[in-house]
């Protein structure tokens, strides 16, 4: 299946990675549900970017609004890469933006997380627990910090 122009694509998802004063890389945990994408596996916080919302305000709305405690400004989400890819549930494309976050590990501890079963540590873009199509972003995103 080849995939169409970006532009012509209507579904977009921004998603948020949180790396630790320690630089632990956090992700959340997925609900255990068959009804949803990627069941029991760990992806980034976020969801669907609403139409007329720019991807790192709806990046930063599901992070801080909807999906957890955390106290974060808009510019706290930083661009790390953009990407499309094949939706199997709704059997669509869709355009990924993936951002991240930086957080104390005493804000890590006290993260209350409302969707999904809680966050999780990604040990490394190899993860056997990471969402298949979350590598490449996870592997771009440990590339980075290994350049710091």
């Amino acid at each position: 299946m080849n995939q169409p122009p970006i532009e012509t694509i209507d579904h977009h998802y921004a998603g948020v990675f949180l790396i630790t004063d320690s630089n632990k890389v956090v992700g959340q945990r997925r609900d255990n549900k068959p009804t949803i994408d990627n069941p029991n596996k760990i992806g980034t916080f976020g969801g669907t970017v609403e139409p007329g919302e720019d991807a790192q305000a709806a990046a930063w709305r599901e992070l801080v609004q909807e999906e957890t405690n955390l106290k974060l400004e808009p510019s706290a989400v930083i661009h790390l890469f953009d990407d499309v890819a094949w939706r199997k549930l709704t059997d669509e494309w869709e355009v990924r933006h993936f951002y991240y976050a930086k957080v104390s590990d005493e804000e890590l501890e006290g993260m209350e997380v409302y969707e999904g079963q809680g966050w999780a540590e990604i040990k490394s873009a190899e993860d056997p627990d990471l969402i298949e199509l979350w590598r490449p972003a996870t592997k771009r995103l440990f590339d980075m910090l290994a350049q710091l």
